[in-house]
Parts: C-alpha cells; sequence; structure tokens
C-alpha cells in the first residue's frame, strides 16, 4: 500500500475542495470563476479524466467551446472508450445548438459519436448527404466536426415545407406560426446555421429525398438517414441512397431500435437495417449508439 506524505494529502484535498468550490460557482451563475479552480485542479491532477471534463464543459460555458471540443477529443484519442467525455463531448454540441436555436433529437452519446464519427474521415475533402437536416442541429455537429477541412462538401437535403407537414406535433405548430409571421422553414435553418457559424459549410437542397435523388450523381463518404422515420420513408432512403456511399464509407441511420440490442421493439428504421444491411449486402454489421447505427460499405 502506497503512504501518501502530508503534502501529497493537502494537494488531494485543496483538489476536492477546488472542485466542489467550482461546482458551486457554477450552480450560482459564475462559470467564469468555476473555470479558474477547474484549472487549477487540472494543473494540479492532469491524470484525472473526470475533473478534466468538467473543466471542458465549464470552458464551453465561458464562450470558449471549441477549446472544450478540443480538450474533450483529446482525452477521447488516448482513450476512446471513455464514456463520460464522449457524454460532455455531446453536451457541448447540445449547449452550441441551444444558442443556434437548433433544437434535435439526439441524445448526449449520439451526438459526441457523430462528431467523432465525422472527424475521424481521413480524406482532405469528404463528402457528406444528409438526409433530413429540420433545424440543424446534426448539420452543425457534421460542420463543426470538419472545421479544419475547407474543402469537404455537406449537403443537407430535406422537405423544409412551408406548411410544417414534413414534420409533426409541437414542431409542426411552430413553423406553422412561423410561417404566419412570413418566416419559411428553410430560412429558419439557414438562421440557426448562420448563428452556429457554419451556414458557409453547408449546402442546403430543398426537396423530398425520394425526389432529389433521381438526379444526384456524386458519391459520399457517408450518407445520413435521418428524415422520414417511417419504415416506408426509411426503406425508400436507403435502398435509393445506399449505393452513392463509397466503398469504406459509412451509411448512418437514427432512431434505429433493435430488440437484439435491447430494445421493446424493432423500430422501422431498425426493420430496414435487418432487411438492407444484413449478412448478404454490401456493408458489414455496423454498430449503435443508443439508436445512432453506423455500417460500413465493404464492396
Amino acid at each position: 500500500m502506497a503512504i501518501l506524505s502530508e503534502t501529497d494529502v493537502n494537494e488531494e484535498c485543496l483538489v476536492g475542495e477546488w472542485v466542489k468550490l467550482a461546482e458551486l460557482k457554477e450552480d450560482s451563475g459564475k462559470p467564469k470563476e468555476a473555470l479558474s479552480l477547474y484549472h487549477k485542479a487540472v494543473r494540479a491532477e492532469p491524470d484525472n479524466l473526470e475533473i478534466r471534463c468538467k473543466y471542458a464543459l465549464c470552458c464551453a460555458m465561458c464562450g470558449r467551446a471549441e477549446k472544450a471540443i478540443d480538450l474533450l477529443c483529446e482525452i477521447l484519442d488516448n482513450n476512446s472508450e471513455y464514456m463520460l467525455a464522449l457524454e460532455s463531448l455531446g453536451k457541448v454540441m447540445a449547449y452550441l445548438g441551444y444558442q443556434c436555436g437548433s433544437k434535435g433529437w439526439f441524445t448526449l452519446y449520439e451526438s459526441g459519436f457523430l462528431y467523432r464519427t465525422i472527424q475521424s474521415l481521413e480524406s482532405d475533402a469528404p463528402v457528406i448527404v444528409e438526409l433530413g437536416s429540420c433545424f440543424g442541429l446534426s448539420s452543425m455537429i457534421i460542420a463543426k466536426a470538419l472545421k479544419n477541412k475547407p474543402n469537404a462538401k455537406i449537403y443537407c437535403v430535406d422537405a423544409w415545407e412551408g406548411d410544417g407537414s414534413s414534420v409533426f406535433g409541437d414542431t409542426r405548430e411552430f413553423i406553422q406560426g412561423q410561417a404566419q409571421e412570413g418566416l419559411k422553414f428553410i430560412d429558419i435553418f439557414k438562421g440557426n446555421m448562420e448563428r452556429a457559424g457554419v451556414l458557409h459549410q453547408l449546402t442546403p437542397t430543398q426537396g423530398y429525398t425520394t425526389e432529389v435523388v433521381k438526379t444526384w450523381q456524386e458519391q459520399a463518404d457517408i450518407v445520413f438517414v435521418d428524415a422520414d422515420h417511417s419504415y416506408e420513408g426509411v426503406r425508400a432512403d436507403v435502398k435509393n441512397w445506399k449505393d452513392f456511399v463509397k466503398v469504406g464509407g459509412l451509411l448512418l441511420m437514427h432512431d434505429v431500435e433493435l430488440l437484439e440490442a435491447g430494445s421493446k421493439k424493432d423500430s422501422g428504421p431498425g426493420l430496414v437495417v435487418q432487411e438492407f444491411l444484413g449478412d448478404d449486402s454490401n456493408y458489414a454489421p455496423g454498430i449503435l449508439v443508443d439508436t445512432l447505427y453506423a455500417a460500413e460499405r465493404i464492396k
């Protein structure tokens, strides 16, 4: 058993107090004071990953989101399975989305995983096709992940129907209300992306995915299926778009629920995974993070 010196004990106690005080500062709306305390704690215990995650999140709260992202990615580069860092990265993405108005339906792990998946692309000029962009949360995440690749192409394909007919519930009511004030759905998306600082990276392509694909020609490193979530809608998108993924590229799908993965049922997207991405397909078995599915095209 290791024997701690008095200095070690005092420093360890101080770090714990700094973290507790930093958390109190955050709760009382003083993130900059908290940041200073977290910084001291990180300097004292640089190998404490939990404190480093707290420090990164506080950086984001202090308007230093890019630094927060870099800090969390550094942790994940060395500890790819450290889920607290992935969750924290998702929190930063959610915070950025909230700031620019990009409501989304991603879990924190899904947001973090999407960022890391896009960031890991080796091509200097990757092509991403996102089917279903809505208010732009995933569009923003994709663009942020490609911030150092100015030659990347990010196509955002969505109907953005002015009457909200392509969305449901509260979202449809919101779009209808905005339309009465003269604001188009696609302009809401563009405004959100402009506030996020990523609009210049994106190519918004308005239209139904089943129509846009009829004239589509470009191969993609990633096709992300996240438009119509019904079985019929997802089936059509996967059938129509899966061959536009380059060999070695990825097909991503959202809201995939699988009985075999512990869900209560197979969702519409889950049924499509079983139908089109099985053993006899051109895709390797995928990985599932919450309901975000990623499968590599192998031939």
